[in-house]
């Protein structure tokens, strides 16, 4: 029995880039209209709630909507679903929608006898500032959650955070026939580069290991004969909680001669508590699950301080690509692992 699959086709079908996701919120309204559930809004983001009969903890199912462009390197329609064996192709199928799809099945299917659930469908994950973010002060606090994105139904139980720092170097401009005249910046930004290059931030997670860094962009002179006066450049680091952004930014600062801003700060690394019982829920509802760190940001970096797991049908590498595909088996079966783990969550708190 194919549970998700028609929903998810519906899903795929409904062109949903970030910013543009109605299509979609229009699938997911449906939905909520035919088992008539109350949809809560805020933008283009939505959620429904599901409550048992007697108080208890709040659980949130967190997927989205929005999907990366189509770009000229897709071989098929990206909006038209299509089966191949056991590969449903379309963008977004993988990344989020079939996460999505299975959540939306199992908020339906999963037996909830205390408590609540909610499941929300963000809008803007992928780029943007107006999706799970301003949502969720309009929403319950929550106890735990799970969030949809493609782990082949691995449990991630660790979220790199993302730092990014922009640099310049200042000299002096002058003729190229010159150059004793000047101040070279880009022979600062150079010696400041390479400055960094063997930095090691010693403090390991104990899952996600070592923040890790990489110089991304840099950008000097546009005149051949010209010695520029200024050099720009950039850092993307990936971190673990061993270390808060203002401490990553003040040892790049005393590295180096080029003045350094944060850019971006606000995704935040997160892992799961050791004794958290959304995970025990997680690992009696999949046994064969491996526990791992996901270098790859979601809106889990929104939930500092809820206990999660980050967990779902498709593959991490396939995300963004064109051709893009899930495979409906493992679709289907995160229905039947989501829907485990919400009432095995229930039951471990009970």
């Amino acid at each position: 029995m194919n549970r998700a699959l028609p929903l998810l086709e519906r899903l795929v079908a409904a062109r949903s880039p970030s910013r543009e996701e109605e299509p979609a919120v229009a699938v997911f309204e449906a939905w909520a209209a035919s088992n008539g559930l109350a949809v809560e809004a805020m933008g283009l983001n939505r959620a429904v709630r599901k409550a048992g009969r007697a108080p208890g903890p709040t659980l949130l199912l967190l997927s989205h909507l929005d999907t990366v462009p189509a770009t000229a390197a897709w071989s098929r329609d990206p909006w038209a679903p299509t089966r191949e064996g056991d590969r449903l192709y379309g963008l977004g199928a993988n990344d989020a929608k079939g996460c999505l799809a299975a959540m939306m099945c199992a908020f339906i299917e999963a037996n909830v006898e205390r408590g609540q659930v909610i499941l929300v469908a963000a809008a803007e994950e992928e780029v943007g500032r107006n999706g799970f973010e301003v949502f969720q002060p309009q929403l319950p606090a929550f106890d735990a959650a799970i969030i949809g994105e493609p782990t082949g139904l691995d449990v991630a139980t660790a979220q790199n955070g993302l730092l990014v720092l922009d640099c310049v170097a200042l000299g002096a401009a002058g003729h190229a026939a010159r150059p004793h005249l000047a101040n070279n910046a880009i022979y600062t930004m150079c010696r400041d580069i390479l400055a960094i290059e063997g930095m090691v931030f010693d403090r390991l997670h104990p899952v996600a290991g070592r923040t890790t860094h990489a110089v991304t962009v840099a950008a000097a002179g546009d005149r051949h004969n010209v010695i520029p006066g200024e050099a720009r450049w950039t850092i993307d680091l990936r971190t673990t909680d061993a270390y808060s952004p203002e401490e990553l930014t003040a040892m790049v600062r005393a590295r180096v001669d080029s003045e350094v801003t944060v850019r971006s700060s606000r995704f935040g690394a997160v892992s799961t508590p050791a004794g958290a019982q959304i995970l025990a829920a997680a690992r009696r509802a999949w046994p064969d699950a491996v526990e791992f760190a996901s270098p790859t940001l979601s809106d889990w970096a929104h939930l500092r301080g809820v206990p999660a797991v980050k967990w779902g049908p498709g593959r991490s590498e396939v995300s963004h690509t064109a051709d893009e595909w899930v495979d409906v088996r493992m679709v289907e079966a995160a229905v039947g692992a989501y829907s485990r783990a919400i009432e095995a969550y229930f039951a471990e708190d009970s």
